[in-house]
């Protein structure tokens, strides 16, 4: 044999050696390589992670009509200052969204106003995206029946519920769907009642455009009905759900709220109240293919001749059941937390409605003269324009300063922000706030005093 052949054999069996020697020895598994994968979508909650950056979703405001607003407000709860983009979508077909960069300071909040940026449509969503993480978003809606404060969604889902749904009395309800991604998203909306599931042929396989709102069309929903469940499944994308309602009959008042984006075997609801006068009520849906048999506890309750005996309740596939605490026998009086559990494992939906009584209340009349220059006032202390929420922090000085002097307007000034942890152990007044309410008082008389020698000049 040649040198020369020899030279060629060694070269060739040397590597089949190797491979050899390779596949006898201990073969590692290979990793096999994959995309980064989605969290299962889950209630909104607060971040504590390290994130490149963090994207909220709002289920939407309305718009283009008396009284209809709404705004976005980014909480920073940080050392440092928090920069992101908001995006605006709206329910106009072959609208392009808008964008805007934002800063919100340490420990401050930004509000936007998101029909600054979209002013045309009848509902705007808005994504917020803030980098490196951190704060926390939601939205407040504003309709002539009321206020929502609702929060925003951590994430997309391909499924979207709602347990409980109200149209009684022409009662009226928006479902409004927002596909924040480029591509286009199929949905299927289904309603249950207690007799079963249904899905108007209207309402399948509807496209939803990428970067847009839907909102269903109301003449498609269930009519007088007292306990309706909603599903929003979307065969193809994901997307966001909220649901608005405008109550009328024995309800009265404005909801805008975030659907759950997903059963689960526990549900617990806290500040619960049995006055004697109040009506209380839980719905509890059952999305699944699979009986579901639920618990109802009630917590922080004592009581002699109450033991939480409460028959566990039964709801079939794809229906919804309600609990009404008038059917609870022996419910204590006073304030009350509840808990649902699925005692079979089924992943439900729970949600609760509250009605309580308007009579003997105190309402505040937002204008006027005395109005304006509180509001002119506040705008000159803090550097913008106040948003204005319902709350009842001061409604019993008030109302007693209103009943002994009924002709006067009332106006309290007072410094809170948003961490001051009112009545709790580390209750905090920033002394910034205070000096900006105090000159907002100051600059409120001279504006209040222009005004009352501008309207005497002109009698």
């Amino acid at each position: 044999m040649s040198r020369r052949l020899l030279a060629i054999l060694t070269v060739v069996v040397l590597p089949l050696a190797l491979l050899l020697a390779a596949a006898r020895g201990d073969a590692t598994p290979a990793t096999v390589p994959s995309f980064a994968a989605l969290g299962s979508p889950s209630m909104p909650f607060v971040p504590h992670q390290g994130f490149i950056n963090s994207t909220w979703f709002c289920p939407g405001v309305p718009i283009g009509g008396t009284g209809l607003s709404g705004s976005v407000t980014v909480a920073n709860p940080s050392d440092g200052p928090l920069t992101g983009q908001f995006t605006v979508f709206n329910d106009i077909a072959d609208t392009e969204p808008v964008e805007q960069r934002f800063e919100v300071p340490s420990r401050d909040t930004l509000s936007l106003d998101p029909a600054s940026l979209q002013p045309a449509g009848s509902y705007l969503s808005v994504m917020v995206e803030i980098t490196g993480g951190g704060g926390l978003v939601e939205q407040q809606a504003n309709h002539p029946d009321g206020s929502a404060v609702s929060p925003c969604s951590n994430s997309t889902s391909s499924a979207w519920y709602f347990a409980d749904n109200y149209t009684l009395n022409d009662s009226r309800e928006d479902l409004v769907i927002t596909n924040p991604f480029p591509d286009d998203a199929i949905i299927d909306v289904s309603f249950a009642s207690n007799d079963g599931e249904r899905t108007p042929p209207q309402l399948e396989g509807v496209p939803v455009a990428g970067h847009s709102v839907y909102v269903v069309d109301e003449k498609f929903l269930a009519k007088d009905e007292a306990v309706l469940a909603v599903s929003i499944v979307a065969s193809r994308g994901r997307v966001v759900a909220g649901r608005a309602q405008q109550y009328l009959g024995e309800r009265q008042g404005y909801s805008m709220s975030l659907g759950s984006p997903a059963g689960s075997a526990g549900w617990w609801f806290a500040d619960g109240e049995n006055d004697g006068s109040n009506y209380e009520r839980y719905s509890i849906y059952n999305p699944s293919d699979q009986e579901a048999v639920v618990q109802p506890v009630f917590l922080g309750v004592t009581s002699d001749t109450f033991n939480n005996d409460i028959e566990p309740i039964t709801i079939a596939p794809h229906q919804v059941a309600s609990l009404s605490i008038s059917d609870v026998p022996e419910l204590p009086t006073g304030r009350h937390g509840a808990q649902f559990s699925s005692l079979t494992g089924t992943p439900i939906v729970v949600e609760r409605a509250i009605t309580r009584r308007a009579g003997d209340g105190f309402a505040t009349t937002a204008s006027g003269p005395v109005w304006e220059a509180m509001v002119d006032a506040m705008t000159e202390a803090w550097g913008r324009r106040p948003s204005c929420t319902a709350a009842g922090y001061a409604i019993p000085v008030v109302k007693a300063l209103a009943d002994g002097v009924p002709q006067a307007t009332i106006i309290l000034f007072g410094a809170c922000d948003q961490f001051a942890d009112i009545h709790g152990p580390n209750e905090r007044v920033l002394l910034d706030e205070l000096e900006k309410a105090v000159l907002a008082e100051a600059v409120f008389f001279a504006e209040l005093s222009e005004r009352w020698r501008q309207a005497v000049h002109e009698r």
